[in-house]
């Protein structure tokens, strides 16, 4: 009985700090979008860092119970093709385009983050020659 209790209020306090931590990455880019603006960078390239780093860290977040190397190794990898994409379609497809709202980018980055947790596991399972299922938190 008294090991359950502990479990729970254990598991109270991860979720407390989970969500602290959610609210200081939310403050920290609104602050970060604010001094993007502030200092004249164009907004599409605002778009592009705020298309990377929610579904990088999204994929983190929902991973956060196992952050193993073959984890960051596999991310690090589908940061290199991301970044890559990215800087290819925003350099020279959008390239007469200076203002690109953060809400057209929107599908993308839930399309992306998807395809993002599915390309990590994928790679994880190649590196480590394990097939593990995964449980997702939210």
């Amino acid at each position: 009985m008294h090991g359950k209790l502990r479990r729970d209020s254990v598991r109270h306090r991860a979720s407390m700090w989970e969500n602290a931590i959610l609210v200081l990455i939310g403050a920290s880019a609104f602050v970060l979008a604010g001094n993007a603006h502030a200092r004249g960078i164009q907004q599409k390239w605002t778009t592009a860092l705020f298309g990377t780093l929610v579904p990088f860290c999204l994929a983190i977040f929902l991973h956060r119970r196992s952050l193993r190397w073959p984890f960051w190794f596999s991310l690090t990898i589908c940061l290199g093709v991301h970044l890559t994409a990215v800087w290819v379609i925003f350099q020279f497809v959008l390239a007469s385009i200076t203002n690109f709202s953060i809400l057209f980018w929107l599908p993308v980055m839930l399309i992306e983050a998807f395809i993002l947790l599915v390309a990590v596991k994928k790679l994880e399972n190649k590196l480590t020659g394990k097939s593990e299922t995964v449980k997702l938190s939210f």
